[in-house]
């Protein structure tokens, strides 16, 4: 048998990983096509031989927890092996959704980190826990799957990686260590603001022949746009970008190839913007004699919020707040032939951070010639040019027209799926805690689309029961963490027949009756009127691991909180039932239940007061006589406070829910 000169393994395997117990483990990479690897694991020697796509793989049997173990993968002699250490075998978790999974420990926007951020980090040190954070390197794909991951790869779980790392994640994570007492690993693929759709195969849409794309018209989102530049919006946007540039220098003294940038700071292939204002990176390589004087085409990666590329000096493109999903767009350039000289080259990409925390990801990084992609070795340097002060006002909102239908976006059916996740259906997992909706609020297709994701992991990780954990969205009214709303006003707010957050918790509340080993959690009480990412994420870590130790795991442990399984009309009133009860019905602050609603025989709703009698809750309201329906936090927000004694939160539920299986029935 002859063995490969040139061999690989993926990215998602690096030293510090874990490997999922009890599942037989498999290592893959590339080599020459029809030659062979030797791969050493924890005492076993196998052979691999690479196939025609040039795809070697090996796998091992089962392995109870346990390591740290090494990986040594040889080919021809005389060749340099490969070498991975402090690997070790646990349970791998999944961490993927949007921006309240993607919500780290720490960073520097206070409306997006954890209450007590420095206080976690103090006892983050465990080597037991092991992190893959692809946040740091989000990969957008809406031509086809992608083979591999790039990054840092697995970390040791310190202060340094916590902070980065998803909160939710982490929470979950470091109690499963506590109570499995076995090695931890989590990867967490998160992108905040994006639809179910991107996180879908294309061939999970081809089999259940849906066109994912929403119904628009291009001409009236064009109509709309060129409305709103008329707009006294557009204006006081026009005016905030002006005051921005007013806080400091262009950046335009930093693009040439000759600038003297020895004393900057080296990054990675993405780099976080800790605050607001304008950066530089400069990325240095050099380029073969056949590629001067020769046009290419440079794909750039995407930058959080506005950029202006240059190319050896010269300014090459930009994109701008006008650019649909201009946040999170891939940037792709063409490079004029005048400007490529053999050698050094230098692209230099001003970067405006507007809002929160940016970054600069150019892990797409490729330069092509004649439609080929050219070796190069970057070398990235990054340098604040200004931030902004404190004080500084809040960027006015810019419409999001037609974000969803670019291919470019984070929102392009299919593209997360090709980017964040197809990568790691090489590596066995335990399951996915799940952590998405908003982006989808209130729309009756989430339903279907939601099945079609949990089928769709499961299909591509071979694993028909995987546990699939999500988190219902929590309650909220206004994203204006900054100024935030009265009390007064969110406490007097109308009662809604439709509210859009309260039919998408209802859709996500169908889920665990819909698939067989979907769990659910609740976090309505820990929502936050004024704040789209409540902080309170220790709290719906300890859920979801709860669900996990009791669903997956056999433990016997409370996980669930009162749900509703019926009512009862007596004179004039209504006697609500629930499973899941537990030790007993009470309430956190140990007044009245709060958030159950009523309805009469017009249909109109109407709050009502709520008492504990044994495992029920009776409800009267002087205005209804005759109820005819029952609510409970029903809502995009209202105050709640009905637990079992478990302390686990009863779920927001309406008795006059939809079939959602009934009203989706013809789809195949």
């Amino acid at each position: 048998m002859e063995f490969s000169e040139i061999f690989t393994l993926y990215r998602v395997f690096t030293s510090h990983m874990v490997l999922q117990r009890e599942r037989p483990i498999v290592f893959s990479g590339k080599a020459e096509s029809g030659k062979a690897v030797r791969v050493e694991f924890a005492g076993w020697t196998v052979t691999a031989v690479a196939g025609e796509s040039g795809v070697w793989r090996a796998e091992f049997p089962a392995m109870e927890a346990g390591g740290p173990h090494s990986l040594v993968v040889s080919g021809a002699d005389g060749m340099t092996p490969l070498v991975l250490e402090d690997i070790l075998i646990g349970e791998v978790w999944m961490c993927t959704g949007q921006s309240n999974m993607e919500m780290p420990i720490d960073s520097a926007n206070p409306f997006f980190r954890v209450s007590n951020p420095q206080e976690v980090l103090k006892t983050a040190e465990n080597p037991r826990i092991r992190l893959f954070n692809a946040m740091l390197t989000r990969r957008l794909a809406p031509n086809g799957p992608l083979d591999d991951v790039s990054g840092p790869g697995w970390q040791l779980c310190d202060e340094r990686s916590v902070a980065d790392f998803s909160a939710c994640g982490y929470f979950f994570g470091r109690e499963l260590e506590k109570d499995l007492d076995v090695p931890i690993g989590l990867i967490a693929t998160a992108w905040g603001g994006t639809d179910i759709a991107s996180w879908i195969s294309a061939r999970k849409f081809e089999e259940k022949h849906w066109t994912p794309l929403r119904d628009s018209d291009t001409e009236a989102e064009k109509h709309a746009w060129e409305e709103w530049t008329k707009s006294e919006a557009c204006r006081a946007l026009s005016d905030w970008l002006e005051q921005f540039d007013r806080n400091g220098n262009s950046g335009e003294e930093f693009v040439r190839i000759d600038f003297d940038d020895s004393g900057w700071e080296e990054c990675g292939e993405s780099v976080s913007l800790p605050r607001p204002g304008r950066y530089v990176c400069r990325i240095c390589f050099e380029l073969p004699e056949r590629a001067a004087g020769r046009e290419l085409v440079l794909k750039l990666g995407s930058v959080n919020d506005v950029d202006r590329t240059w190319f050896n000096g010269e300014l090459i493109g930009s994109t701008g707040v006008e650019k649909p999903g201009f946040w999170a767009c891939l940037r792709e350039y063409i490079v004029p032939g005048h400007c490529v000289r053999a050698g050094r080259n230098c692209i230099a990409i001003i970067a405006d951070d507007h809002y929160a925390t940016g970054s600069i990801c150019t892990a797409e990084l490729e330069l092509s010639l004649d439609g080929k992609t050219l070796p190069i070795k970057p070398e990235r340097k990054i340098l604040p040019v200004f931030v902004l002060p404190e004080d500084f006002p809040v960027r006015p909102a810019v419409p999001s027209l037609g974000a969803n239908r670019s291919p470019n976006g984070p929102n392009y059916p299919s593209t997360l799926f090709n980017g964040m996740l197809n990568p790691w259906f090489r590596l066995a997992v335990r399951g996915t805690i799940w952590y998405q909706g908003c982006h989808n609020n209130g729309e009756f297709t989430y339903y279907p689309l939601h099945k079609m994701l949990i089928d769709d992991m499961r299909e591509h990780w071979n694993d028909p029961e995987m546990p699939f954990l999500l988190v219902q969205l929590a309650s909220y009214v206004q994203h204006q963490p900054e100024n935030r709303l009265p009390d007064s006003v969110v406490d007097s707010l109308p009662v809604e027949e439709f509210p859009p957050f309260a039919v998408t918790r209802e859709i996500q509340a169908a889920m665990p009756r819909a698939r067989k080993g979907v769990g659910m959690v609740v976090s309505f009480d820990c929502g936050d009127h004024s704040d789209i990412h409540p902080r309170d994420k220790q709290t719906l870590g300890l859920r979801l691991a709860r669900k996990a130790e009791a669903m997956v795991y056999g433990k016997d442990v409370a996980c669930d909180g009162p749900e509703f399984a019926g009512f009862r009309q007596e004179e004039h009133a209504v006697r609500v039932y629930f499973r899941n009860v537990g030790s007993g019905l009470m309430t956190t602050d140990g007044e009245s239940p709060k958030g159950f609603v009523l309805g009469d025989r017009a249909g109109k709703l109407y709050p009502a007061e709520a008492r504990i009698e044994g495992d029920t809750v009776v409800l009267t309201s002087a205005s209804v006589p005759e109820p005819q329906r029952v609510r409970y936090a029903f809502a995009g927000f209202c105050r709640v406070n009905l637990v079992n004694r478990e302390g686990f939160p009863a779920i927001p539920f309406r008795s006059d829910a939809v079939d959602y299986e009934k009203m989706f029935a013809d789809l195949p």
